[in-house]
């Protein structure tokens, strides 16, 4: 019987192979032919049924393997079935990606993508014998993908995904992705859905409100890190007059046990605002938003809202006191490097000339350590709004005509990414930019073992 480590050794060898054969030979091109995936399967069955390897160092080498080939290698055996299908091997596997990426290792892993949703009407192209291509006008469809973040984005998906649930007929907001799951809402309803396996959980709201009536939903997705449940928090504030209404009411969507709550901790003083393009900020086990007090109630206070999603309970965090004060701060929190960073989240008219700063908390929750990172001055350009950071420190940005470019902050130089996509409101006779979303994206088996709707 050979040892553990070389067990280990040997089988991911076949899971992840080194070239055999010197490249052209005929041999080579036999054995590249070959499915890799059942000589994998084959190897590791029978090393499993001679017992040569333990449950447990299988299930060490299996959390290292995509969900694409976990899925097939169910069917190798009723075990394999079992454990992989497990709740324990999930959060393994998840855990594994966690762990990869925080140690810098994304290069080697299928969890290096960005999830990519907007409507466009020029997404087909038809490329003839000459090399012109001709575009196919589409009726704003939506489209969803999978992006290297680099220099290939936003043209050439590694990925085109198709959900398998028809959400709508018309727009709506994704809230954010976590552990693999991309959280979507409408007005009444909430769909949780996994990429990966391409299954979908549809909740309602439990607290409902007619399509007519005035209120201000805002919404938070994110992990609960002692019981590794996902949670969706929702305030809405009602509206009198011509104001709404604090404190708001606050419930909470638990997935694992598919129910909803009323959050029992008192709520925010604070009218919150939530970006329409920008990916959500979750850190520290919190989701955080920008909020401000009321109007008519004194001075302007600006802050960042927190939710626990442990303890359930709301905090504050101080914003740079030049901030704190001003009066319609029109800015949005996101996430750079792991630190919380404050970016612009206004719209300016087209002839108007744009500029906003950039701050960044070097230590959460000393507000001491907002520190100013730069100035966006894109002259007349006509930017709508900032998305989000990118993996080379560049900025994501939409034009007034709904156009994506990335702006370099330290030359000032912007690039045009040659991209359009817009959805039409339901007159049809304007378009909103805030169809765009961009937010990172990590593979997983969650809910995997979920019943659904198309099940």
């Amino acid at each position: 019987m050979i040892k553990a480590d070389e067990e280990m050794l040997a089988i991911a060898n076949v899971v992840n192979p080194p070239p055999l054969f010197e490249r052209g030979s005929k041999r080579c091109l036999r054995f590249r032919l070959l499915p890799r995936l059942r000589v994998c399967a084959h190897f590791l069955k029978d090393t499993w049924n001679h017992q040569l390897i333990s449950q447990s160092k299988l299930s060490e080498i299996l959390v290292r393997v995509p969900v694409k080939s976990l899925l097939r290698f169910r069917c190798v055996s009723k075990t394999w079935h079992s454990l992989i299908s497990s709740p324990a091997f999930i959060t393994n596997h998840l855990n594994h990606a966690h762990h990869k990426a925080s140690q810098g290792e994304r290069s080697n892993l299928l969890d290096q993508f960005i999830l990519f949703r907007h409507y466009s009407s020029c997404e087909y192209c038809d490329e003839d014998d000459h090399g012109f291509r001709t575009y196919v006008t589409t009726n704003d469809e939506e489209c969803f993908a999978l992006h290297k973040d680099d220099e290939s984005f936003p043209h050439n998906p590694t990925l085109k995904l198709k959900p398998a649930h028809k959400f709508l007929s018309e727009y709506f907001r994704i809230v954010g992705s976590m552990n693999g799951i991309a959280c979507m809402v409408a007005r009444s309803e909430c769909f949780f859905w996994n990429p990966s396996l391409n299954k979908t959980v549809k909740t309602s709201f439990q607290t409902g409100f007619p399509s007519w009536f005035p209120v201000k939903q805002i919404l938070g997705f994110g992990c609960d890190h002692i019981t590794k449940d996902l949670k969706l928090v929702r305030l809405f504030y009602s509206k009198e007059e011509n104001h709404y209404v604090v404190p708001p009411l606050v419930e909470i969507f638990t997935l694992s046990t598919n129910s909803w709550r009323e959050v029992a901790a008192p709520s925010p003083m604070y009218i919150l605002v939530q970006s329409k393009s920008s990916p959500q900020a979750f850190m520290s086990g919190a989701f955080h938003w920008v909020a401000h007090t009321p109007p008519g109630q004194g001075s302007s206070c600006n802050v960042i809202m927190a939710f626990d999603m442990v303890n359930e309970v709301f905090y504050e965090i101080a914003l740079p006191s030049c901030l704190a004060s001003k009066p319609h701060l029109n800015m949005t929190v996101v996430l750079m490097n792991g630190s919380l960073s404050l970016v612009p989240d206004n719209e300016v008219c087209l002839d108007s000339y744009y500029s906003g700063s950039v701050w960044i908390m070097k230590e959460y929750g000393v507000v001491e350590s907002w520190t100013k990172l730069f100035d966006i001055d894109v002259g007349k350009q006509g930017v709508s709004r900032v998305i989000t950071f990118r993996n080379n420190g560049e900025l994501l940005l939409i034009k007034r005509w709904d156009e994506l470019f990335s702006y370099e902050p330290y030359t000032q130089e912007s690039r045009d990414l040659h991209f359009g996509g817009y959805v039409r409101d339901s007159d049809k006779s304007t378009y909103k930019n805030d169809s765009y979303f961009v937010d990172s994206h990590m593979e997983s088996l969650v809910l995997l073992n979920e019943c659904t709707d198309e099940d």
